[in-house]
């Protein structure tokens, strides 16, 4: 099922932890996640330092509608399977 992680995920410090975002997955069965760019970049302070952010996180799909297509394709964010691309 794909979801928007909800609006107040990563708002304060608490909520910036991986393990919040692993039980919200769990807890709504959750096989893509939608989030806005600042959400997006929370997470990914979240993230080791030394790696590259995150494409994927427990094996499901992050997507950013939100983040410009050109900040998309250089992290990998990019969703070829929109509407429109072949």
């Amino acid at each position: 099922m794909k979801k928007p992680i909800p609006e107040t995920m990563f708002t304060d410090r608490e909520q910036a932890r991986l393990s919040s975002l692993t039980n919200w997955i769990l807890d709504h069965g959750v096989t893509e996640i939608v989030m806005n760019e600042r959400q997006f970049w929370k997470f990914v302070s979240a993230q080791p330092v030394s790696e590259k952010p995150w494409t994927t996180f427990m094996g499901r799909t992050i997507r950013v509608p939100d983040m410009p297509e050109a900040s998309q394709r250089e992290l990998g964010l990019f969703d070829l399977h929109s509407m429109g691309h072949i």
